[in-house]
């Protein structure tokens, strides 16, 4: 039998639980940023299966209406704020850019 917040494939990994949609949909914004899939990208290795430790280097946010960041911007601004959060330079972003396709 699967715990609370447990997921019975490695197809699936969990990310966060919530209690509203905004939350939710806020998080999938969030998993969709050039930024995310650079951290999650690290701890995959050059493999193609995503593990439980895949999201354990990604800052966890606030996803809610309170939070600094603000959610109902475009992917490509979120991805802005969350540089300008984590102080990243011109480098990085630009490496981050030319590295990870956006969605």
């Amino acid at each position: 039998a699967l715990g609370k917040n447990a997921v019975a494939s490695e197809t699936w990994s969990l990310i966060a639980t919530f209690t509203t949609e905004e939350e939710t949909l806020n998080c999938k914004k969030y998993i969709q940023t050039q930024f995310v899939r650079f951290i999650a990208n690290q701890s995959v290795n050059g493999r193609s299966n995503v593990t439980d430790n895949t999201f354990e280097c990604v800052p966890l946010q606030d996803f809610t209406n309170q939070s600094d960041i603000d959610w109902s911007q475009s992917i490509v601004d979120i991805d802005k704020q969350l540089y300008k959060k984590y102080n990243l330079t011109d480098e990085e972003i630009a490496y981050i850019e030319a590295t990870i396709k956006p969605m």
